[in-house]
């Protein structure tokens, strides 16, 4: 089944506005991903340079020993969320 544009406009038109930001940004992800210039790229090669530095500094951390285990990651997440409900 084909669909047109008037189809889509319709559909966008009916919903509500707070979903459109969705909507666009999942646009935006099927034009990076079936676009002929991302088809040869690696997803990494479309990283911002504040994402190249967070996963730089992630890396860092590991080979530091500056990590959390899964249960003093809970509990650090469960006594800021008590702090923050107060």
């Amino acid at each position: 089944m084909e669909i047109s544009i008037k189809e889509i406009e319709k559909n966008l038109k009916s919903l509500p506005k707070e979903f459109l930001g969705q909507v666009n940004d999942y646009i935006d992800f099927l034009k990076s991903k079936y676009s002929e210039s991302s088809v040869e790229k690696d997803w990494a090669d479309n990283l911002t340079d504040f994402q190249k530095d967070s996963i730089e500094k992630g890396i860092n951390d590991i080979e530091n020993e500056k990590t959390y285990s899964h249960e003093e990651a809970k509990q650090k997440i469960k006594q800021y969320l008590l702090e923050k409900s107060k």
